[in-house]
């Protein structure tokens, strides 16, 4: 590669320059680049911009002007006063020369930016910086800043100056105040910054009044002039905002110049930057107006301007124009949105306000593919009903005056959205592209948020239309209206409470009329989507079925049918199937044996998706577990289970075609051809699918969670499972997973359906076919090693195991969890450190505090005496350590660990002769992180165990006090006596809620913060 030599004259600089815009491979302009940066940063930089300035190429120049910016960025700290006022001239002339040099505007912006960059290092000695600036061009020549005192003021000043010289102007002022805004005005170091922006306001006001918001307009005026007058308007206004935060910034003279803004919105030139800073402010900072702006504002939006632009929005004119007005119209919308519900009965102007933003809702056209306002305007309906609840529940159990007249505004905007949500004919829908057919479904989705939230204040009003809708689109067998009308009644699934009994009648209107013969009729020519909704809707109110059971047999007849001849839908149905049978479980008691017999045909289809396998099994098992007798409930679930061994039988004789489609290819694990690839893919699918069947037979047979619980009938019951009939079922379940693992053991996926089927027995209370013995499950369990996929997720399943109090076991498993401390212990002696697998450490640490809180003696008496070391220690490295999770779950094992108490006098005496060898270590781990290395997310978790080690150990500030004297203390920002008083806060306070504001003032202090530790 060919080296850049370093240039030698000025000539030979602005070749390289040259080079740079030259096409050239990426690394030649990146030495390029390299070398030119160097001659910026020299001594010689200065010098070196002066000279490129001087260049008749523009490229040339800009790399003059770019110089001075990293000039002033690297060195202005080296120059005097008097070098600094000579830098400044200097820049102005620079400035008023480009001004009259050939070319585009390039080189002119960047100079302003140069003096910009100047402002932000010498802010102090050029205050008025936009006089000075204009002082010089109306001059034309950098004069001495000194002048600016005497000279006339900036109305005068700008008299004759060229549109050119005008534009700079502009272009500095506005970058001036953005590049301020950037700052934070509470930093002491760069408060100086807008505390010395002030003095140009006035200026910038002149500016601005002899420009752009001239009264009465200048429409001779240059249309660039007018238009960067604007955008410089739109950046000091939008710093204004700072004025409601920092109330040293007092912007007063811009709010002045509204009234003449606003009417910049009627001249064409000017729209687009005015409507888009107003509606900017309209949304972030709508107090900036006054109160005559927003009368002012009111009437525009009744003007033949305004009404002539809504008109080409709604009629489907969507191009960038007209959305804007659309989106000013919503941001006005909402900055008045309370004076919009409260005025409706007296206003007129309010009136007509929100009947054009309910217009918005039903523009022509398509939403998101050709109408881009319908979603905008969705979320004003939004907040318009959240305003609606504000005053409703401030209005002392009273309806307010204006309520009804909101209320159907509210109903038209609804009637509008459902209009809207409607599918296009799927063959329009298929030719938008993937992201418009997403933000298409999303829409709808906004549109069920704001109608359940529109439901707190319509009641079922509301709720019936749309069941009125149902039936008269039924009548009239319109797919498309249909659809909608259902997908919204789905809406309402989850706020019905209240109107119970009113809407079980209308949704009896619903079931009760011709709709399942509707469905499921052959001969209907119905979208999928249309049945696809239905079936939704059947999940949507499984209690209404569980009170009204006539309607059951047809719900459930047309799901298993979806399920069975329509692939496209089965796995909805089966969603359906798994939600009805849930709810109605106990009603359907009877129904078993249909249920069964019907899924036996089922299974057998091979095209069957395996998640609907999965729902329906634990439809079934849901309804087994609402059978009265727990003997009864034996063969159910053997032939439940059954099924589901059929499918691992499947995957077995499906391997065991392996061999002979390996000796006919020739080929070896290591490269599979695609046959054997796809058998063996096949086959670990059938084998996760029977997998997710067992654990959604689990959850089926869970009690529900508002059942009462019989601990007699528990203990009872207990053998039936463990050692009776129920038995083998266990055994069973038990040669499935081993059978899966064995054939599996590499497979992520596997290991974890595996323990999520442990797990759902873990939280049953009573005996059961998936409470299966700890003994059994933790043999299982303890099969894992270090190179196990989802290792850390069968860490926490045993983690589960020791809290959970296994039905069955009267006695203790203290044996058990031993057995599984070894199994950790080795573990984490394999990972050594827990960065290297920060989900094993963390689960790691998690299990040993959860026997802290069940199986205290277990862990304590652990041996060998330097293996439980080694754990401690494990967790103390953690604690020191930068990854979160593992540092997180430290903290509340030493938590959990200083405020535990042994039940029996050895094991508290081995407990504290522990903690008294442990505690000086955790002491220094803890004000390592406190000392400014922990992030500041964390301090509130190591805040726990300090706190306990406070109020729990007499030698706690002794510990302390060496960490924080000690050799290891990491910060160099806080002094003896800071240390102090920081200790003795903490020892006051002994765990009081105080202690973590007290860890916090100490955490910033050691890292340097401006925060002062005051005693």
């Amino acid at each position: 590669m060919e080296e850049i030599q370093y240039p030698q004259s000025l000539g030979e600089v602005e070749a390289l320059i040259l080079q740079l815009y030259q096409p050239g491979s990426p690394h030649r302009v990146g030495k390029i680049q390299e070398t030119l940066q160097s001659l910026q940063r020299s001594s010689d930089g200065w010098q070196l911009a002066n000279s490129l300035l001087g260049n008749a190429d523009e490229k040339v120049r800009f790399f003059g002007a770019l110089t001075f910016i990293v000039k002033l960025n690297t060195d202005s700290k080296s120059l005097t006063e008097e070098e600094a006022k000579g830098l400044l001239q200097n820049l102005i002339n620079w400035l008023i020369q480009s001004l009259e040099a050939p070319g585009g505007p390039l080189v002119v912006k960047k100079l302003c930016s140069v003096l910009v960059a100047y402002f932000m290092h010498f802010s102090e000695s050029w205050k008025q910086c936009v006089k000075h600036i204009i002082l010089s061009l109306s001059a034309n020549n950098g004069v001495p800043y000194d002048a600016v005192e005497s000279a006339p003021d900036t109305a005068n000043l700008m008299e004759g100056l060229s549109d050119a010289k005008l534009l700079a102007i502009f272009w500095f002022s506005t970058s001036l105040v953005e590049e301020v805004g950037k700052t934070d005005s509470a930093s002491m170091k760069q408060n100086q910054f807008h505390r010395h922006l002030l003095p140009n306001i006035a200026d910038i006001v002149n500016l601005l009044q002899k420009t752009a918001l001239h009264d009465p307009p200048n429409l001779n005026q240059d249309s660039k002039i007018r238009q960067e007058s604007m955008r410089c308007y739109q950046a000091w206004v939008h710093y204004s905002h700072r004025a409601f935060i920092d109330s040293e910034i007092v912007l007063e003279p811009l709010r002045a110049l509204t009234r003449r803004a606003i009417m910049c919105l009627l001249q064409d030139d000017l729209y687009e930057v005015t409507i888009e800073l107003f509606t900017d402010v309209l949304a972030n900072y709508s107090r900036f107006f006054g109160e005559e702006d927003f009368k002012l504002l009111y009437s525009l939006f009744t003007s033949p301007w305004a009404q002539q632009r809504y008109d080409r929005l709604i009629q489907g004119d969507f191009d960038f124009d007209s959305l804007q007005f659309g989106m000013f119209l919503i941001a006005f919308g909402d900055a008045t949105v309370q004076d919009l519900v409260r005025n409706l009965d007296t206003d007129s102007q309010a009136r007509h306000l929100l009947s054009s933003l309910c217009g918005l809702l039903g523009a022509t056209g398509p939403i998101i593919n050709e109408d881009k306002i319908f979603v905008p305007a969705v979320e004003f309906w939004a907040t318009f009903v959240e305003t609606m609840i504000d005053y409703s529940y401030s209005e002392d159990g009273k309806t307010p005056p204006w309520f009804q007249s909101a209320l159907s505004y509210l109903m038209k905007a609804v009637e509008n959205c459902w209009r809207k949500i409607q599918f296009p004919p799927m063959d329009n829908f298929k030719e938008w592209d993937s992201a418009e057919r997403t933000a298409f479904k999303d829409a709808r989705k906004d549109v069920g948020d704001l109608l359940e939230q529109s439901y707190t204040q319509t009641g079922s009003v509301i709720f019936s239309m749309f069941v009125d809708l149902i039936l008269r689109s039924l009548e009239n067998e319109a797919w498309a209206e249909l659809e909608a009308s259902i997908y919204c009644l789905n809406s309402f699934a989850d706020c019905i409470s209240s109107d119970q009994e009113a809407c079980d009648a209308l949704l009896d209107k619903v079931f009760g009329s011709s709709i399942f013969a509707l469905f499921t009729d052959p001969e209907k020519d119905m979208p999928p989507r249309v049945r696809q909704t239905f079936l939704d809707l059947i999940a949507a109110y499984p209690n209404h079925f569980e009170r009204h059971t006539k309607y059951l047999p047809n719900a459930l007849d047309l799901l298993f049918k979806a399920v069975d001849s329509l692939p496209r839908l089965a796995v909805t149905a089966s969603k359906s199937i798994h939600s009805l049978c849930s709810s109605c479980r106990n009603v359907l008691v009877p129904e078993i044996g249909a249920f069964l017999q019907q899924y036996s045909k089922l299974a057998g289809v091979a095209s069957l998706d395996s998640l609907a396998k999965e729902k329906i099994t634990g439809a079934i098992a849901s309804i087994i577990q609402a059978i009265p007798e727990e003997s009864s409930k034996v063969a159910p679930v053997s032939q439940l289970l059954s099924y589901v061994e059929e499918d691992m039988q499947q995957c077995l004789h499906i391997l065991a075609s392996w061999p002979s489609q390996q000796s006919q290819t020739g080929s070896t694990m290591g490269s599979l051809p695609n046959p054997a690839e796809q058998l063996l893919e096949g086959a670990s699918a059938r084998c996760l699918g029977s997998l997710r069947c067992l654990e959604s037979m689990a959850k089926g047979l869970q009690v529900p969670s508002d059942v009462p619980v019989d601990l007699d009938t528990s203990s009872t019951l207990a053998p039936l499972w463990l050692t009776g009939e129920g038995a083998s079922i266990q055994q069973r379940i038990l040669r499935m997973i081993i059978t899966a693992l064995d054939t599996f053991q590499g497979r992520g996926d596997v290991v974890e359906a595996v323990c999520y089927i442990f797990r759902a027995g873990f939280t049953e209370t009573e005996p059961g076919p998936f409470v299966l013995s700890v003994a059994d499950v933790a043999t299982i369990i303890m099969r894992f090693g270090i190179q196990t996929p989802r290792l850390g997720f069968t860490i926490n399943t045993a983690c589960s195991l020791v809290s959970s109090q296994c039905v069955g076991s009267a006695q203790r498993i203290d044996g058990v969890a031993r057995d599984l401390l070894i199994w950790v212990t080795d573990l984490m002696l394999a990972l050594e450190e827990p960065s290297n697998d920060t989900e094993i450490a963390q689960n790691g640490i998690d299990f040993l505090s959860r026997l802290v809180s069940k199986h205290l003696e277990v862990l304590i008496t652990h041996q060998p005496s330097s293996s439980l070391e080694y754990l401690f220690m494990f967790t103390l490295k953690s604690l020191t350590g930068k990854d979160f999770l593992p540092k997180a779950s430290a903290a509340e094992f030493w938590a959990h660990l200083l405020a535990s108490n042994g039940n029996e006098s050895h094991i508290q005496a081995t407990l504290d002769s522990m903690l008294q060898h442990l505690g000086p270590l955790l002491a220094e781990a803890l004000i390592y992180n406190i000392a400014g290395n922990a992030a500041r997310s964390e301090l509130d978790k190591l805040s726990e165990p300090l706190k306990k080690l406070v109020a729990n150990q007499v030698r706690s500030k002794n510990w302390l006090e060496a960490a924080l004297q000690g050799a290891n203390f990491p910060s160099e920002k806080v002094t003896d006596a800071e240390k102090r008083v920081f200790l003795q806060k903490v020892m006051s306070l002994r765990g009081a809620r105080g202690t973590n504001q007290v860890i916090r003032d100490f955490w910033l202090a050691c890292r340097g913060s401006n925060f002062a530790y005051a005693s």
